[in-house]
């Protein structure tokens, strides 16, 4: 069963907004999710999304719902691999990695209650790791957003 797209697109604005300003919105916090911004591989315009993910001994570990069928994993593809983040409180640029590697072994050890969303909304879960980078910008990405203005 899927939730409605109005009410997944409320949600997300509101959880987007409460982790970047760090306040928790359970069973959200920094120290479980993490903001994705991608720019449009067609309208050219970013787009920001929440995650959770799981800290695998220093890796950052996302359960993608929709897996490589998922609009920001296909937007980051489209620019090698290249987004920005919003991790522990700072924004970066990051190189996401799509893994061949078994989501339930990870949902299994993260936050029940966001791993119960992942398994409720998911089409074909796939596992991804994002690595953060805090020196590079992406070819073809204005000096503003480089420097961490994110233009909206």
């Amino acid at each position: 069963m899927q939730l409605p797209k109005s009410l997944v697109r409320l949600a997300n604005s509101i959880t987007s907004f409460a982790i970047i300003t760090g306040i928790p919105r359970p069973p959200y916090t920094r120290k479980n999710a993490l903001v994705i911004e991608t720019v449009g591989r067609r309208s050219g315009r970013r787009h920001r999304i929440p995650v959770g993910y799981l800290d695998d001994g220093g890796r950052i570990i996302v359960v993608v719902e929709d897996g490589a069928r998922a609009n920001w994993v296909r937007n980051a593809l489209a620019l090698d691999g290249r987004m920005r983040i919003h991790f522990r409180g700072h924004w970066c640029w990051a190189t996401l990695r799509l893994l061949e590697e078994d989501p339930d072994s990870y949902l299994d050890r993260m936050n029940r209650i966001h791993a119960g969303f992942v398994r409720l909304e998911s089409s074909t879960p796939g596992v991804a790791e994002i690595v953060p980078d805090r020196h590079a910008t992406p070819p073809g990405v204005d000096g503003a957003a480089a420097s961490g203005s994110s233009g909206l």
